[in-house]
């Protein structure tokens, strides 16, 4: 690896502007923004533009599709995944992908680091753009934490 790579900070591949939504907005309408946007997560704030959740495709799947409930009936707020871990821009590239492996996480809102208030989003796909190593390093630590919690 080169030392360009070492130094890439997390807003260097992030994606941004921010997508974000409300919780009050309804997962039938979440759902259409990610279509719209080609994103696979959003961001949820509340009415101070404060990161509290973040809703992804898998959350859909499991939480409103998988158990037949209607999508115009339940809110983002209903089925994010609250509190969300994040990264700030200023993070090492290296080291978000560390915490996406170990913690198994797909997508990663980046907060500013003087506001805190979420500014873009990092996702797999953003890392495997600029730095392919960075995949790799995300899936074997992702094994090793499965491997760990098996026993094996």
């Amino acid at each position: 690896m080169d030392d360009v790579t070492e130094q890439l900070l997390v807003r260097d591949v992030m994606s941004a502007p921010v997508i974000y939504i409300y919780p009050f907005y309804t997962v039938r309408e979440a759902a259409a923004i990610m279509v719209e946007k080609g994103v696979g997560s959003l961001v949820v704030i509340d009415d101070m533009g404060r990161l509290i959740g973040i809703l992804t495709r898998t959350d859909i799947m499991r939480h409103v599709v998988s158990k037949g409930l209607n999508p115009e009936k339940v809110t983002v707020g209903e089925v994010m995944t609250k509190n969300p871990i994040y990264v700030l821009a200023d993070t090492p590239l290296s080291e978000a992908a560390r915490l996406m492996g170990s913690k198994g996480i797909g997508h990663l809102p980046v907060l500013d680091s003087k506001t805190y208030k979420p500014i873009g989003m990092l996702s797999k796909r953003d890392i495997l753009k600029m730095a392919p190593y960075y995949i790799d390093l995300v899936y074997r630590l992702r094994r090793e934490v499965s491997e760990s919690s098996t026993g094996l």
